[in-house]
């Protein structure tokens, strides 16, 4: 079994075993009557040692650009790429998911070459864009909102994380956890034969890193550095990669006019 094979299994075992744990955690730690009984833990395995700050976004996806910022769908607050992590131990950050990412980033310089993808390195980009996903439902369960500067202040929001906001899960905080928990179930799932079809692949170029997603919906990543974009359907299978790129272009055009 390849390093790659053998860190992927890692995560999905300790979310099989620990997900319902890691997921509690994250919703408690962060509800406003529970925050304080709640001990931070690695949000992969559920280790409390030596935690460290995993990048939600990984460094070189845009390129240590400290300036570089995303606006929440939420309360259009701006946020810091490079400030934006989570918890997680020394082993889950440091060796298993930059193992993973220097494949990952392997298959995208293959990709730019113009080579075709054979179905394990295709099931691998899937693999990490599921938990990329993961990675960002965390952040969004942890950090608090914020109002804009050109919005009402309301004090009963303040103490409510970002998740909780979303228009699209109507204020439900155990809508939020639901989708945290599927996120995590995505994980799980070893074969990723029948999502082969759900993700889309374009040519960019574009100067400057760009991302957006919809939780437990779809996710878009742009790669400059390897002038090509990557939009995958999280939930949505397709019998046919054209229509999954019909789609993929309809939200594109309308998170461009947005």
């Amino acid at each position: 079994m390849e390093i790659i094979d053998q860190n992927f299994r890692k995560i999905r075992v300790n979310l099989r075993k620990q997900g319902i744990d890691i997921s509690d955690n994250v919703f408690r730690r962060f509800h406003p009557t529970t925050a304080d009984d709640v001990e931070e833990i690695c949000v992969f395995c559920k280790s409390t040692k030596n935690l460290t700050k995993e990048h939600v976004l990984p460094k070189w996806l845009f390129e240590k650009d400290v300036e570089s910022r995303f606006i929440s769908s939420v309360n259009r607050q701006t946020q810091s790429y490079n400030k934006a992590a989570i918890p997680a131990c020394p082993d889950c950050n440091n060796t298993i998911l930059a193992e993973i990412e220097k494949k990952v980033i392997f298959i995208l310089q293959k990709l730019e070459n113009e080579k075709q993808l054979d179905d394990k390195e295709l099931s691998n980009l899937i693999r990490w864009l599921e938990i990329l996903d993961y990675k960002l439902q965390v952040y969004d369960c942890r950090r608090k909102y914020l109002k804009h500067p050109n919005s009402e202040y309301n004090p009963f929001w303040a103490p409510l994380p970002v998740s909780w906001m979303s228009h699209y899960i109507d204020m439900n905080p155990f809508k939020a956890l639901d989708y945290l928990r599927r996120s995590q179930r995505r994980i799980t799932v070893k074969s990723k034969t029948d999502r082969f079809f759900s993700i889309v692949f374009f040519e960019t170029s574009r100067p400057h890193f760009n991302f957006f997603t919809q939780h437990d919906e779809y996710i878009f990543v742009s790669f400059p550095m390897y002038k090509l974009a990557v939009f995958y359907f999280l939930r949505k299978k397709f019998k046919k990669r054209e229509l999954a790129y019909e789609e993929a272009l309809y939200y594109i055009d309308g998170v461009s006019k947005s």
